[in-house]
């Protein structure tokens, strides 16, 4: 690449928020290069199930759902306790169903819908996962001559100059533009910046911490951003989900979940934003999944487990083998999970109060036999006892990391803020590296995509006014 050359746009990362950013500037008329320190463009956003949260869209229209953004809007900032920039939430609301329309129109495909969290109305619009949404975007793109795409290019530095930045400079080249987005991701494959920014994380996961994301997720917005002095916020703000040796993020809702207490604390089919928000709220952070025999031998099959789970979305199936009678015998031959002939026995190996896990059995299988759990209203449909010898139990660890929320501050034009609140001119940026987007708890399943998605296009589009005014 010749260091003369000068684009209007720079995109920096190819993930859905980098994508879209760049096929909004592109509609627009500017020239536009995306960069990506990977080898394969697409990012960590491959690796997504694919849901995007959104209200009023023609897909709800369809199934005669009545849904707006302003309900959306409310439920988002109720469910953070407020602790959100009320603009910024409210352009996710409002523009997550044009959104999903923009993307639907562009290849993406909507194959159902459900209600990913605890939303009154489904909103979690479901594709074919990551992947697909990636190889429509990036079709899309093929269609620019005024793009370019670089691989391998790990951008070092941020050019600026009396405030305003005005390119990019990588190992190789250095490369001018009139405006500028951050689409580069989180911070999941960082140790280090995750100790500083998301402490809890590391700490709960017990140096046992997993996640999805590519090596290229270090959190480079945030090295980035402070280059120009750009706020950072979010700080101990993402998405984990309690995982062990017999689950991964969904499980089945006839689980019986007990707390270090030997307590329900629950219901067990909540979004696994929902569980996290509980299982922060216990003791230890630590929690068992309760089973016995009985379920054990009912699950012969992946498909015996599958109609317990609220919805199945393409990542969750590989992991019910696990809930399979094999599965269980496999984790228990290998130590993984406990097995005992009662449950003050079980309670015992596990190291909780027997009389309070034995307790709370009782409980639970009077409100089986009930046909209804009176305590905190789970589906009646997957409601089993927990009654038949021998008896399983099997820890659950906040240890699956899915997203970060700390990163640079936007405002509701995706426009990056500095530490003295002013906008930094030429700078943007939209996705899992900004902060202050997310918030104190994950909203159902696909909060990261429409993160991603509308602020992607936000940012696109503004970086691209901003460059064209300046030719």
């Amino acid at each position: 690449m010749s260091e003369a050359e000068r684009y209007d746009v720079i995109v920096v990362g190819t993930g859905v928020a980098g994508s879209c950013a760049a096929i909004e500037a592109l509609e627009a008329g500017a020239s536009v290069l995306m960069l990506d320190g990977d080898s394969t463009a697409g990012g960590s956003s491959r690796n997504s199930s694919g849901v995007i949260l959104a209200a009023k869209t023609r897909f709800q229209a369809e199934r005669g759902i009545k849904d707006d953004p302003q309900s959306a809007y409310e439920y988002y900032m109720a469910l953070n306790r407020h602790c959100i920039q009320p603009a910024v939430a409210r352009r996710l609301a409002y523009e997550g169903g044009p959104t999903v329309h923009w993307l639907a129109d562009r290849g993406v495909k909507i194959i159902d819908l459900y209600v990913a969290g605890g939303e009154p109305v489904p909103r979690g619009h479901v594709t074919l996962g990551g992947g697909q949404i990636i190889e429509a975007l990036h079709g899309q793109l093929q269609k620019f001559p005024k793009l370019d795409i670089a691989l391998n290019s790990y951008v070092e530095r941020l050019l600026h100059r009396d405030g305003t930045v005005y390119g990019v400079a990588t190992a190789d080249y250095e490369v001018e533009a009139g405006a500028v987005v951050l689409a580069t991701g989180g911070m999941e494959s960082n140790l280090q910046m995750l100790a500083e920014w998301y402490p809890q994380a590391i700490a709960d996961a017990a140096g046992n911490m997993r996640h999805m994301h590519l090596e290229t997720a270090r959190g480079d917005g945030i090295r980035l951003g402070r280059q120009v002095g750009a706020q950072i916020v979010g700080s101990g703000r993402g998405q984990r989900s309690p995982v062990g040796p017999l689950t991964g993020v969904y499980l089945p809702g006839y689980a019986l979940i007990v707390n270090s207490l030997g307590l329900r604390y629950y219901d067990e089919s909540s979004s696994y934003g929902l569980a996290e928000a509980q299982l922060t709220a216990q003791p230890g952070h630590i929690a068992y999944v309760i089973l016995d025999d009985a379920t054990k031998s009912a699950m012969k099959t992946k498909a015996d487990v599958a109609p317990y789970l609220k919805y199945l979305l393409a990542d969750a199936e590989p992991g019910l083998r696990n809930w399979t009678s094999e599965g269980m015998n496999e984790l228990v031959a290998a130590g993984a999970i406990r097995k005992a002939d009662t449950l003050e026995s079980l309670a015992r190996l596990i190291g909780i109060p027997p009389a309070s896990l034995a307790g709370t059995v009782e409980r639970y299988n009077r409100n089986v036999a009930a046909g209804e759990d009176a305590d905190y209203l789970k589906n009646s449909a997957w409601l089993r006892p927990v009654s038949t010898p021998p008896y399983y139990a099997s820890p659950l660890a906040m240890s699956f990391l899915g997203v970060t929320g700390a990163g640079i501050r936007i405002d509701q034009d995706a426009t990056v803020l500095h530490e003295t609140a002013r906008s930094i001119p030429g700078l943007y940026a939209a996705g899992e590296c900004t902060g202050g987007v997310l918030g104190d708890i994950y909203v159902g399943s696909g909060n990261s995509l429409v993160n991603c998605s509308v602020f992607g296009r936000v940012a696109g589009r503004n970086a691209a006014a901003r460059a064209l005014s300046l030719r």
